[in-house]
Order: structure tokens, then C-alpha cells, then sequence
């Protein structure tokens, strides 16, 4: 091989390793991997959570688990919220690391007992569908 060959091969070996993706694998509008209510008694600000595994050269050593991405992301918001809402889950990969991560806004749905007229202030719309926004 000449010089050529391997200015060419070493070229895509550098491309190789500085490459990487992303894929939007989904939108929600309300996810919990927890026991969760319809109503929501507060919403806090926007946070994010991953999961990930070690690949070498995109062979990974495990599977990323997409709950446990959830369930860090809604930890990370505070122990008061128990869901997300207008979240976004991506799957990122590159030579040396395969996640699932995931960002949404935390609400807080432990509401207990029956509501009434007072208490329908607490419910959030979570879809921008239903305000026709």
C-alpha cells in the first residue's frame, strides 16, 4: 500500500472514530414508569435523565435501558414528581458509548380523593392537541 493507501485508510479511521448519531425515537406527551394519576398538582422545570452502555467500535457491551432513562430523568427532577410531560426520548450512539436519553417536564400527580370544583385549577393540559396551540 502506498503513501496514498494509507493517508486514504488512516483518513477514515479518524472519521470513523469521531462519527457519531442521533435518532428522535419517539414524542410523549405523559409518561410514567410509575403508578401515576390523570390529575397534576404541580409542574417543575425541564430536566433529563440517560441510560448507558460502553461500546467499543459499536459493539456494545449490554443494552441501554429505556425505563431506567425514564426513571432517572424524572429522579433528577425531585422526589415530589412522579411523571413527565412533552418529553422526547433519543437513542444516541458512537464508537465508544450506546444511551437512551430522556428530557421532559416533571409533574407532580399524587392527588388523593375524589376532586372537586376547587381542585380542577391543579389539572394541567398536557397536550398541546387539546388547547389547539
Amino acid at each position: 500500500m502506498g503513501m496514498r493507501g494509507k493517508v486514504i485508510m488512516l483518513g477514515m479511521l479518524v472519521a470513523f472514530f469521531v462519527s457519531g448519531c442521533s435518532v428522535r425515537l419517539v414524542d410523549f406527551t405523559v409518561i410514567s414508569t410509575k403508578n401515576a394519576y390523570i390529575a397534576a398538582k404541580s409542574k417543575g422545570s425541564r430536566v433529563k435523565g440517560e441510560d448507558c452502555v460502553f461500546s467499543c467500535l459499536g459493539l456494545p457491551f449490554g443494552i441501554p435501558n429505556m425505563k431506567e432513562a425514564i426513571d432517572r430523568t424524572i429522579q433528577n427532577a425531585g422526589s415530589e414528581y412522579d411523571a413527565l410531560i412533552d418529553g422526547v426520548l433519543y437513542q444516541t450512539t458512537n464508537p465508544f458509548q450506546i444511551c437512551y436519553k430522556v428530557e421532559g417536564t416533571p409533574v407532580n400527580t399524587k392527588v388523593r380523593g375524589a376532586m372537586n370544583e376547587k381542585d380542577k385549577e391543579n389539572l394541567l393540559v398536557h397536550s398541546k392537541r387539546l388547547t389547539g396551540n
